[in-house]
């Protein structure tokens, strides 16, 4: 007979398993179809569960949709840019930044596309998720501001840049193409892409000095 100890890591396992199966499934008609004609019904259906096990496992749809969220949040993050930005730094630590997550988007699969669906939706036809996106941008952004910063310490980007005027125009180019790629990705090259984006950012600041900013700026100050 099974231990009380073998007994919860099956269940642990059976609920890990059906989680998942749940999260495809959001996806999946997400993807297909938007989060507003998607039901807590379909998603059940499609995964093979009740209905009331979507409510159980996640509460509302838009708490599952919050989970979805976080799952694409997590694999660029994670799973993508931490290994991509071993041993990169300054000016090349910002474009690898660019560089993965247009990857991710591309290479996601129905999570990147999903996650897209709800990021159009949350502006306008959603305000239930709309937070969730709000702050998604904001952490993105703080992200690009931290490397712009790091770069510019670096001597990569002047020091006259402004910031988070810079990390929103990454931003822009990294949302307008990921869209561009989710709407009509098989008319795109993305490796040319890519290529282009490396070659304006270092073209943009090859006259930036390669000293320390601290090092800059009290030149500049004499």
């Amino acid at each position: 007979m099974a231990t009380e100890l073998e007994k919860t890591d099956l269940r642990r396992a059976r609920s890990e398993r059906s989680s998942k199966r749940l999260l495809e499934a959001a996806t999946q008609l997400i993807a297909d179809q938007g989060y507003s004609a998607t039901s807590i019904a379909q998603i059940a259906q499609k995964a093979g569960y009740s209905h009331g096990l979507v409510s159980q496992r996640f509460g509302s749809k838009s708490d599952l949709i919050r989970m979805l969220a976080r799952e694409f949040q997590s694999y660029f993050a994670t799973d993508r840019l931490e290994p991509a930005l071993k041993e990169r730094s300054g000016l090349d630590a910002l474009i690898v930044v660019i560089e993965t997550y247009l990857d991710a988007v591309a290479g996601s699969g129905t999570l990147g596309r999903a996650y897209y669906e709800l990021f159009g939706e949350s502006i306008v036809l959603v305000p239930e998720i709309h937070e969730t996106f709000v702050q998604a941008d904001r952490n993105f952004r703080d992200l690009l501001t931290k490397t712009v910063r790091a770069a510019i310490d670096a001597g990569e980007i002047p020091a006259e840049v402004n910031v988070h005027a810079l990390a929103s125009v990454v931003l822009s180019i990294v949302r307008g193409t990921s869209m561009q790629w989710l709407l009509d990705g098989a008319s795109l090259d993305l490796t040319a892409i890519k290529g282009e984006v490396r070659r304006l950012f270092e073209r943009a600041f090859a006259g930036s000095e390669k000293r320390p900013r601290s090092l800059r700026l009290s030149k500049t100050n004499r």
